[in-house]
Order: structure tokens, then sequence, then C-alpha cells
């Protein structure tokens, strides 16, 4: 488990380190701005501009925090899984602590272009949205596609990880390399947790066997 959470730390640090040896770090690079400057020029009808600031909520530990706080307590009461219950805490809490970390030491400002919009704190790089919706939400299509069979969390967690990213820089407050950064970053953590708890899932089902 740790040494996922080091390599995931250091993924997001060594491709932050690189951009920020590059003109582009404070001002975004050219191909950037012209991301910030469409999406600005190309509104979505209000609906759906409401919807974008809406996504982020699905994308943050103020919110996910909270509510894999309760789940974990129904899997580990009611369903009596304890061990899916802390995968999906240890989780959230690592997704919420790779982010600070990041932010304080790299320090990336964010986007000047256009006033900044809905959901945002601290500094630019990385995408802390982009870590956790990668990170939890393809874990618990994984849970779901073991336990049910189920394909089509997949679907819908594409699908948020997609609008929650398309969000973040339609509210123009993030960097499309901020966004890299961080599902970089969710993917090393979502790799290193999920190895960690199957890993320890086989030991445990082993150790079971032999008592029996």
């Amino acid at each position: 488990m740790a040494i996922g959470y080091v390599a995931a730390w250091l993924v997001g640090i060594g491709f932050g380190f690189a951009l920020s040896r590059t003109a582009s770090w404070r001002v975004g690079a050219e191909w950037e701005k012209d991301v910030l400057r469409w999406m600005h020029a190309h509104p979505l009808p209000y609906v759906f501009d409401q919807l974008m600031l809406f996504m982020p909520y699905l994308g943050t530990n103020l919110t996910m925090l909270p509510l894999m706080i309760v789940v974990g307590l129904v899997l580990w009461r009611k369903y009596k899984a304890p061990l899916l219950a802390a995968q999906l805490l240890v989780v959230s809490v690592g997704s919420l602590s790779l982010n600070p970390t990041m932010k304080h030491l790299l320090d990336r400002p964010r986007p000047d272009l256009f006033p900044l919009r809905g959901m945002w704190t601290w500094a630019s790089y990385p995408s802390g949205h982009m870590i956790l919706t990668t990170a939890l939400y393809v874990t618990l299509s994984i849970m779901l596609l073991e336990r049910y069979g189920w394909k089509w969390p997949f679907y819908a967690t594409a699908l948020i990880v997609f609008l929650t990213g398309y969000s973040r820089v339609y509210l123009a407050v993030h960097w499309p390399t901020d966004l890299i950064g961080g599902l970089l970053i969710g993917v090393t953590w979502l790799i290193g947790s999920w190895t960690a708890f199957a890993a320890y899932r086989r030991a445990t089902h082993t150790e079971i066997q032999r008592v029996h």
C-alpha cells in the first residue's frame, strides 16, 4: 500500500516538476490557451452549463469522503464486508492527501484568461478531481464487476471522469496539463491500492483455507 502511495506521489511530483521547467508552467502552453479560448467562445446551453458547475461535486472529497464513510459503515455493519469498506476509505483518503502537498510544493497559478467559475481553491496543479474520480470510481467499478458481473459501471465511470475533466477546463479553473497530471496520479494510486488489497484478500483467503 505504501509503495503504491509513494509511487503515485512521485509520478505527480515528477510530471509536475518536468512541466515546471518549461516556460509555459505559469502561463500555460499555447495549445492550452487555445483550448480554454475555444471553450469560452463556445458556451454550453444553460442546462449543460449548470451541469458543468455540478460535476465537480462528484469528484471532491468534500462530498465523496463523507459519502464513502457512510457506504463503508453500511458495508461493514450490514453486509459484513469490512475489507471493502476499508478499501474505499483508503482510496478516498489517499486521493485527498496526495493532492495538497503537490499543490504546495509546485504552486502553479490558476489560469487567468477568464473569470474562474465554480469550485476551486489554492494552486492549479494537479487536478484533485481527476485523482479522485479516476481512483475511486474505477475501484467501485471493479468491485461491482467482481461481485455482480456488472460492466455498466465502467461506462458510467468513464462518463463521470470525462465530464469532470471537461468541466474543470470549461470553468477555466485548470490548465489541461493539470488534468493529465491528476489522471496519471489517479491511475497510479488506483493500481497501487487495488494491488495491495487484492494481495491481502488472497493471503487472508489462503489462511482461512488452511485453518479449515
